[in-house]
């Protein structure tokens, strides 16, 4: 089986001031560059400089805020003749975005990530509106990751913190996959699995949990990195997403107000580890350690909309079994979410 994994990967700082050179190593010389909202005003200038620098043109350069796929297809069409590398700059709709509209355009994407909310800037996966329903549909995956460490550490905490609850989702998401072939014998990619256990390992157990220090910060990004690369390996989101991500998008679909998926998933795999029984321990003390556990209760998520996303999640996605499939297990979480003092701490 022949697996498409990026070919260039940079997480460090000063990263982005590099691109026309990473550009230019991989014989690329004429991209279409696409903005996340509020994106180009702050970096505009460093990445004209680096292009130039390396005799990059720019053929194309627009602000994106959309996931409709209809807007996508409708890019496509606009796309120059002669562009031969995407470059996606900012959060997750951009890079979302970039990724799909090099499936159909077939032109190799560049995503430069500005945020590390969650693990999607590498995966194969875009999650897009299509009439007027968010669902993941495969896209491409990137040719190049570049992570510029500096201005990942200047994003406000709550990013970083989501990028932590997605990582806390690895844990429960394998479980449940291996639960799903125990039960029905749904293949398990033992190679992605362990890829994507490993980082989150790595996160767990390195010792200076401090958003201060940057290597704290270079081993969440690197982790969220290889749990995407996990996904490309599996060819599809498994490694990654189990019930606790169910639970997150029945929230999104629920709450007037939806927090960000990974701190949304965060909680929720604190919850469904309960019901799981052996990840308790290891997320819990994950949580604690990582200071998740202690923002979630400065910014908690709304009990009444997360006790309704518990009831539909087993609803979400056909053919997905989760440990949200079993006999009583929604009522073992319910009660759960109701006496235990850390969820009541995290869901108000």
């Amino acid at each position: 089986m022949e697996i498409n994994i990026p070919s260039l990967l940079r997480i460090k700082p000063e990263a982005l001031p590099r691109i026309g050179k990473y550009l230019r190593n991989e014989q690329f010389a004429k991209v279409a560059i696409f903005w996340g909202t509020g994106i180009k005003e702050l970096f505009a200038k460093t990445v004209n400089i680096s292009l130039d620098s390396s005799d990059i043109s720019v053929l194309q350069e627009q602000e994106t805020d959309t996931h409709d796929i209809d807007a996508i297809f409708k890019a496509a069409k606009d796309v120059p003749f002669g562009v031969d590398a995407i470059v996606g700059i900012g959060g997750g709709t951009v890079i979302d975005y970039c990724k799909y509209l090099s499936l159909v355009t077939q032109i190799p994407v560049f995503v430069v990530p500005t945020l590390i909310s969650n693990d999607a800037f590498a995966s194969p996966i875009s999650s897009l509106k299509i009439d007027g329903k968010r669902k993941s549909v495969k896209s491409s995956v990137p040719h190049a990751v570049i992570i510029d460490t500096d201005i990942i550490s200047s994003a406000p905490q709550k990013y970083i913190y989501s990028g932590m609850g997605d990582l806390l989702a690895k844990t429960t998401a394998i479980y449940d996959w291996k639960l799903a072939y125990r039960k029905h014998k749904h293949p398990v990619n033992d190679f992605a699995a362990t890829v994507s256990q490993n980082a989150a390992d790595t996160f767990s157990y390195f010792a200076d949990k401090d958003l201060n220090n940057p290597e704290y910060l270079q081993v969440i990004t690197s982790s969220l990195l290889m749990t995407g690369i996990a996904m490309i390996i599996a060819g599809g989101s498994r490694p990654a997403s189990g019930s606790e991500h169910l639970i997150s998008h029945a929230y999104d679909s629920l709450a007037t107000t939806p927090s960000l998926h990974g701190l949304q998933v965060g909680v929720a795999s604190y919850a469904v580890s309960y019901v799981q029984g052996a990840t308790h321990d290891r997320v819990k003390k994950d949580l604690c350690a990582s200071g998740f556990l202690q923002y979630m209760q400065k910014h908690p998520l709304t009990k009444t909309d997360f006790i309704a996303a518990i009831q539909k999640a087993p609803k979400i996605k056909e053919n997905f079994y989760t440990i949200l499939s079993e006999s009583e297990a929604v009522d073992k979480l319910l009660a759960f979410v109701e006496s235990d003092p850390w969820m009541q701490a995290m869901v108000v």
